[in-house]
């Protein structure tokens, strides 16, 4: 069993990622702010999955997305 993680996710993207249970969280809004804004994920891979710091949060389909990476020949010289 894996450890409790949440992302933070302000307008879609994630700005936070950390292992913290949701009882402690809540009760530490001053530590951590508007629980609304987090959500949990997966180290494993299960549920929505797991995420990193400038992901994006689908909360339409419930899963969060990697940026795209650049090809090697994103400067045109191919």
């Amino acid at each position: 069993m894996s450890a409790p993680t949440f992302a933070k996710v302000e307008n879609g993207i994630v700005t936070q990622v950390n292992v913290v249970t949701w009882e402690f969280l809540t009760a530490n809004p001053d530590r951590y702010g508007d629980s609304s804004l987090w959500v949990e994920c997966f180290q494993d891979g299960s549920g929505r999955g797991y995420c990193g710091t400038g992901w994006t949060y689908d909360a339409v389909n419930d899963v969060f997305v990697a940026p795209p990476v650049e090809s090697e020949t994103s400067d045109g010289n191919a």
